[in-house]
């Protein structure tokens, strides 16, 4: 996991905060060295410097900011896959 992102955390935040994650990430069957990851490490460290100390709600608040199909698939994150859309017309 990435260091230079649990540096402004605690003891108690590093490891709340690398649990999570890689809890999150194994559900997920992301690997821990991805951009992926980082940023739901990213996310989760700006939670608990917020003052989240809930492991169940820092996943849950990872699970509803990270949708794991628009980061593998950025082309549907429109809802609309890339050969269509709102405006494509079939003839």
């Amino acid at each position: 996991m990435y260091l230079q992102y649990l540096l402004t955390l605690d003891d108690d935040g590093i490891e709340l905060v690398s649990n999570v994650v890689r809890d999150w990430c194994k559900v997920h069957h992301v690997p821990l060295e991805c951009e992926l990851c980082r940023e739901a490490m990213r996310f989760a460290v700006e939670r608990v410097l917020a003052g989240e100390e809930s492991p169940v709600a820092l996943l849950e608040a990872i699970k509803t900011h990270m949708d794991v199909e628009n980061f593998r698939h950025p082309e549907l994150a429109s809802g609309y896959p890339a050969s269509s859309g709102p405006d494509t017309k079939a003839k």
